[in-house]
């Protein structure tokens, strides 16, 4: 009898023993598994964070183009509106010159007449 229970716990140990080995080598395959997920997982941490590094770095870029080209803009605005200034006092030049010319006309136009009318006296007499 004591046979019987030495070999039944020796049995049992076995039984014990086996289902350790496979529950630690369950968790050995568990382990690794994981491993290799964590592992991939981190390389695409890896990669989004250098393609935001990237994306940042052409974002600034792009910032800082848009403020030249706006710096560019607005200087472009005032030399437009200097130019048009400019163009707005050759326009009155022009209309003051205009009016100047048809006074100088009228007035010519005046001493042509009084040439004539001169001229008529000495002829007529």
């Amino acid at each position: 009898m004591t046979t019987v229970i030495i070999v039944l716990v020796v049995l049992a140990l076995l039984a014990l023993a086996f289902l350790v080995y496979r529950r630690r080598q369950h968790d050995q395959q568990f382990i690794a598994e994981r491993s290799r997920e964590v592992q991939g997982h981190r390389q695409e941490a890896e990669a989004h964070q250098q393609r935001a590094s990237e994306v940042s770095s052409t974002a600034a870029r792009k910032r800082q183009e848009a403020d030249q080209l706006e710096t560019e803009a607005e200087r472009l605005q005032q030399e437009s509106d200097r130019r048009r200034g400019e163009a707005a006092d050759l326009e009155e030049r022009g209309d003051r010159s205009l009016a100047y010319a048809q006074r100088h006309e009228g007035a010519a136009s005046e001493k042509d007449e009084e040439i004539e009318d001169r001229s008529r006296r000495f002829r007529v007499r």
